[in-house]
């Protein structure tokens, strides 16, 4: 669902490096002639920076990046595309950290770049300070002249002239990067050094991340990159959030989104961060785009109370929840359905905004009931009724007269003869993230029909069938127009699957293949997915590019909340779903699934499940008084207890 403003943020990077080939922008050094690498790939791209600032460097693949609070300064090491002489090994230092790693062969030298960033207090005023490693290592006969880096980048050991053969040179800089939004002047090159070197300010940037992922669920799987996948994108939500505005992008989307920022929460939450929750809250409607932000305004909030308990929080906020949830009674047309938006880039009457609104019927309910609002549960429940029968009815309707199995994303026609008719959009799984109510809604414990799960099942296999000769997998559920080959929200586009019966390990799947072959920067996505190209730097397989932003945070969220969702549900009446969306292949002999610190209601919870002859389970923690679901087996915990083990 990408934002209609999109073809103003995608060109970000495309305009700089155009305006640097035109001459408008100033670089020193000679940069301005250099054939840099990432001006050829500036769609491979990433960002480091620090939690909360306003400009976070981008970060591209042959260790070059970005300062756009230093007027689009190009920092980089001066090494250009006809010298890099092999493919570039580009990852996250331990795995997942904001420390981005550039490795490649340059003729006869090994050359490896290594880019964080660290909060500095300097004079009473807060910076964020870009620290860069360049090794050397000379495998030559040679001496190898060591290059002429960037000169916004402040020395922090000796630059030597040469590298002898057989000799490795480490060479560490700093450069000032951002100012949380201020417009005081940088610190000088002098107070930047005596700030520290480069290894007391990495050690410090770990420890900062490492302490901020404790409060976290914790993950071990047999896939560990899904492990490394979920810490670096939350890292990398709280670094592309200006202060406690959730930003959705740096190199695009800078801003916050309606719907965006209700996605992030309910992630967040999900994975267990409620520090910040309020003050995230308050910026919901800072950017109104879309009139599904207002009904399921109460989504994150209700997904709150449920994780918490804080009836202190929901008490303050209700007049503003009340007052958003109500907008739906307004916002509904003759037949009972929501009215005409451009939910999905088009004008029309759309699934999404059916499911939207059923889901923040639910989450209202489930508020109101909690606090004992009567009156207002029971608007909330005459609501939702209402508008379930409206959109049940009319897809009785349209299955008959379509001559349709499949739910399709308008409430008037058949995909195929809609604008959204191009089988590369993938919007016709729409409803099933954006709305959220397939799943969301059934943990909310609100009526839906009998016959979703069958409905949810055929619609996977209709997208499954309409995209074959167009697709590399069936867990690619497709694009847009500014990048048709996949998209962010590729694992979110799984999680309805969980209330089906046949593709419940659509979520997992999906996200591992956008790691496997869509990333377009260390564990990043562009919104809109470009398709690989031969060409390309990168040693792994990957996409090109895309449009939108790369990182691309509520996508990413959606990834996130997939993965757990399939792992450890919890339903508004206490009853724990366990490994619903586990894929077959995980559940071999010698695989262990483990999470820790799962925020359910009344605390957390520690879960592990073992794959031997026989499967054991292991639960600690708030589940006193709870029924267990795993496959068909159903286990209740007596009243009291803290632990429950058993086996299949």
């Amino acid at each position: 669902m990408p934002h209609p403003i999109h073809k103003l943020f995608e060109t970000g990077v495309r305009l700089f490096f155009d305006n640097m080939a035109a001459g408008k922008t100033r670089m020193k050094r000679g940069a301005l002639g250099m054939d840099l690498l990432c001006k050829r790939h500036y769609g491979l791209t990433g960002v480091f920076g620090w939690e909360g600032d306003a400009h976070a460097p981008i970060a591209f693949i042959d260790g070059s990046f970005l300062l756009r609070d230093r007027g689009n300064m190009l920092v980089h090491f001066g090494f250009t595309a006809k010298e890099i002489t092999s493919k570039i090994d580009w990852f996250n230092r331990e795995d997942f950290l904001p420390c981005l790693v550039s490795r490649f062969r340059a003729g006869d030298t090994d050359v490896t770049i290594e880019n964080f960033a660290d909060k500095l207090e300097l004079n009473g005023r807060d910076y964020v300070a870009a620290y860069a490693r360049l090794t050397l290592k000379n495998r030559g006969s040679m001496p190898r002249v060591v290059p002429p880096v960037s000169s916004f980048l402040e020395p922090l050991t000796p630059v030597p002239e040469f590298v002898l053969p057989g000799e490795t040179a480490v060479l560490d800089y700093v450069v000032g990067a951002d100012r949380f939004g201020g417009r005081y002047p940088y610190p000088s090159a002098e107070e930047l050094r005596a700030a520290g070197d480069w290894d007391t300010h990495y050690a410090h940037m770990r420890a900062y991340w490492l302490d901020r992922l404790r409060e976290l669920v914790d993950l071990e799987l047999p896939d560990p990159e899904l492990v490394h996948a979920v810490k670096a994108g939350y890292i990398y939500t709280m670094i592309v959030k200006d202060g406690d505005r959730l930003h959705v992008g740096e190199n695009g989307y800078d801003a916050v989104f309606d719907h965006d920022i209700i996605g992030i929460t309910a992630a967040l939450v999900t994975m267990g961060d409620f520090r910040h929750f309020e003050a995230y809250t308050k910026h919901i409607l800072d950017n109104v785009q879309y009139p599904d932000a207002r009904w399921k305004y109460s989504y994150p909030f209700a997904l709150y109370l449920m994780k918490t308990g804080d009836t202190d929080l929901l008490r303050r906020m209700l007049p503003q929840i009340r007052e958003n949830t109500h907008t739906i009674e307004a916002d509904r047309g003759e037949s009972g359905l929501m009215r005409r938006t451009n939910a999905i880039d088009s004008l029309g009457m759309w699934t999404v905004d059916n499911w939207s609104a059923l889901t923040g019927l639910s989450a209202y309910y489930y508020i109101c009931n909690t606090l004992g609002d009567t009156r207002e549960a029971a608007w909330a429940r005459e609501q939702y009724d209402s508008l379930l029968h409206a959109w049940t009815a009319r897809m009785d309707v349209l299955r008959q007269k379509k001559g349709i199995r499949y739910i399709p994303i308008s409430m008037t026609e058949a995909n195929e003869t809609g604008p959204r008719a191009d089988v590369r959009d993938a919007n016709a799984l729409s409803m099933f993230l954006f709305g959220r109510w397939a799943w969301d809604g059934y943990l909310f414990d609100m009526p839906q029909p009998d016959a979703l799960p069958a409905w949810i099942d055929e619609t996977y296999d209709y997208v499954e069938k309409r995209r074959e000769g167009v697709s590399d997998s069936v867990y690619n559920y497709g694009g847009y127009p500014h990048g048709w080959y996949c998209s962010a929200y590729n694992a979110g586009y799984g999680s309805a699957a969980l209330r089906g019966d046949r593709h419940r390990a659509a979520a997992i799947e999906a996200y591992r293949f956008m790691i496997g072959h869509a990333m377009s920067g260390p564990f990043s996505w562009w919104e809109g997915v470009h398709p690989p190209k031969e060409e390309s730097p990168w040693n792994r397989p990957h996409a090109s590019g895309g449009g939108g932003s790369c990182p691309h945070m509520w996508g990413q969220a959606t990834a996130a909340k997939a993965l757990l969702d399939a792992l450890l549900s919890e339903k508004a009446d206490g009853t724990l779903i366990l490994c619903r969306g586990v894929p077959q292949s995980w559940k071999r002999a010698g695989n262990r699934i483990r999470l820790l610190r799962v925020p359910v209601c009344g605390g957390r919870v520690d879960f592990e499940i073992s794959y031997e002859e026989n499967i054991r389970v292991a639960l600690t923690g708030a589940v006193g008084g709870r029924r267990i679901v795993l496959d068909d087996a159903e286990i209740y915990v007596p009243q009291g207890g803290t632990e429950c083990h058993f086996s299949l």
